[in-house]
């Protein structure tokens, strides 16, 4: 997984996220969801728990 990857945060997920960041150090990713909305931004959530989206 790198920067610019598509992700869900679960396989039953619904929502892609794009992964803008990883620490790799603390496991942790900075995601922002892929929506048409003003209000996005970045958040954290572990590598552990994305799951890459599948083309």
């Amino acid at each position: 997984m790198k920067p610019g990857d598509q992700v869900k945060v679960s396989a039953r997920g619904k929502f892609v996220f794009t992964v803008k960041d990883i620490d790799k150090g603390t496991g942790m990713a900075m995601i922002e969801v892929n929506a048409d909305s003003p209000l996005t931004y970045p958040w954290p959530a572990r590598l552990t728990d994305l799951v890459p989206v599948e083309d």
